[in-house]
């Protein structure tokens, strides 16, 4: 996997909300080099959740993709399974603010960019048929937050970007003491190019979750393996 479409995979990820809301912040390196942190914040109530999460690359990564990414999201949930209603995001990228919000309808998403997005190709996946699809914070969310037992390493999820659908999975685990490390499979599934489909489809990567004493599963690490060496994000 390239490593602008790791980071992108990771800024699947994550500004602050109240005190009262869960929070974490990782640091993001590539083969052993720093490249990044994400912080994120989310809360769910009655049914609802909402989240909001901060990227900013720096060393390595600051060179090849200098950015500051924050997004937000809200939409009702139950368990594992998600749906988002409005999603918001700001790029500033070498001087330059991009925004793009997706209102859903339906569970289909509705892409607006600003400025439109230009550089679309002819194979990257038209909204219209991302029904059933999340945004990337909301992906990033299901991933990183807390979760009961029965609720940790149990996840099926498929972000959609504006233009690249990808499907997540976690299942199964490893417990050892109070460490559970849980695989999982990223794969590519709409909006790639003929190259990248080629490349390679599926990638594997691991999360692995401390057990606090009150029996919540918090993720302490997610390591991902890249053409460049492995990807880590560690909690801070």
């Amino acid at each position: 996997m390239q490593l602008t479409k790791s980071l992108s995979f990771l800024i699947a990820l994550c500004l602050a909300l109240p005190a009262t809301a869960e929070q974490g912040r990782f640091s993001v390196s590539v083969a052993g080099f720093g490249a990044g942190t994400i912080a994120y914040s989310g809360s769910e109530s009655g049914g609802r959740y909402k989240a909001n999460g901060q990227v900013a690359s720096s060393g390595l990564a600051r060179g090849l993709y200098p950015a500051n990414i924050t997004v937000a999201v809200n939409g009702s949930v139950s368990g594992n399974r998600y749906a988002p209603a409005t999603y918001s995001e700001k790029t500033v990228k070498r001087g330059k603010t991009k925004t793009g919000t997706f209102r859903f309808s339906g569970g289909t998403p509705r892409v607006t960019k600003n400025p439109p997005d230009k550089n679309r190709k002819s194979y990257h996946a038209n909204a219209s048929g991302q029904k059933g699809t999340v945004d990337p914070m909301t992906a990033a969310f299901a991933i990183l937050r807390d979760r009961p037992a029965d609720l940790a390493c149990n996840l099926d999820i498929s972000p959609y970007d504006g233009r690249e659908r990808t499907r997540i999975r976690m299942d199964g685990g490893t417990r050892k003491g109070n460490t559970l490390t849980c695989p999982g499979t990223y794969s590519r599934v709409a909006g790639f190019s003929p190259k990248d489909m080629a490349e390679k489809v599926h990638w594997p990567f691991t999360v692995i979750y401390k057990i606090q004493s009150d029996g919540t599963h918090r993720v302490t690490e997610v390591v991902v393996p890249t053409t460049l060496g492995k990807v880590r994000m560690r909690r801070r």
